[in-house]
């Protein structure tokens, strides 16, 4: 069972990663309800570049690696507590970023009358708190 979860966690965190690869290469379907933006002057919060997206790159494809190194699925490299640990994070920082900080992101944010937040309140944040749950059963099963 920690092999068909670590599976499917895995493969929604690297076609993430594949949609993050598609805007470092200059695509931007998508890309406009992927950032928050101001309701006031309808400009993004934040503008991340090159070195941003290929960090969030690099940052789902690890965690996708490692959840399948937690569940055997192939071979642990580098420390042994590193899978477990990553697993265990990964369904904190999923169940924080569901939460959200209040203001533009998760089910608790103020700003809701924006493309993005609704793709946060109808897709992002109920994925989120989704792989959190799927993470932490994998972990308390394995």
């Amino acid at each position: 069972m920690d092999i068909l979860l670590a599976s499917l966690v895995s493969a929604v965190l690297f076609i993430i990663g594949c949609i993050h690869m598609y805007w470092l290469f200059g695509g931007r379907g998508g890309f406009l309800i992927a950032v928050p933006i101001r309701t006031d002057t309808k400009a993004p919060f934040f503008k991340p570049g090159r070195i941003e997206i290929a960090a969030v790159i690099l940052i789902f494809w690890a965690a996708s690696a490692l959840l399948l190194m937690e569940a055997g699925v192939i071979p642990v490299i580098g420390p042994s507590w590193l899978p477990s640990f990553a697993g265990w994070s990964l369904a904190l920082v999923f169940l924080l970023r569901a939460v959200g900080e209040f203001k533009t992101l998760g089910f608790f944010k103020s700003i809701r009358n924006t493309p993005f937040a609704r793709m946060d309140t109808l897709f992002y944040s109920p994925l989120c708190l989704l792989l959190c749950a799927l993470t932490t059963w994998m972990m308390v099963i394995s």
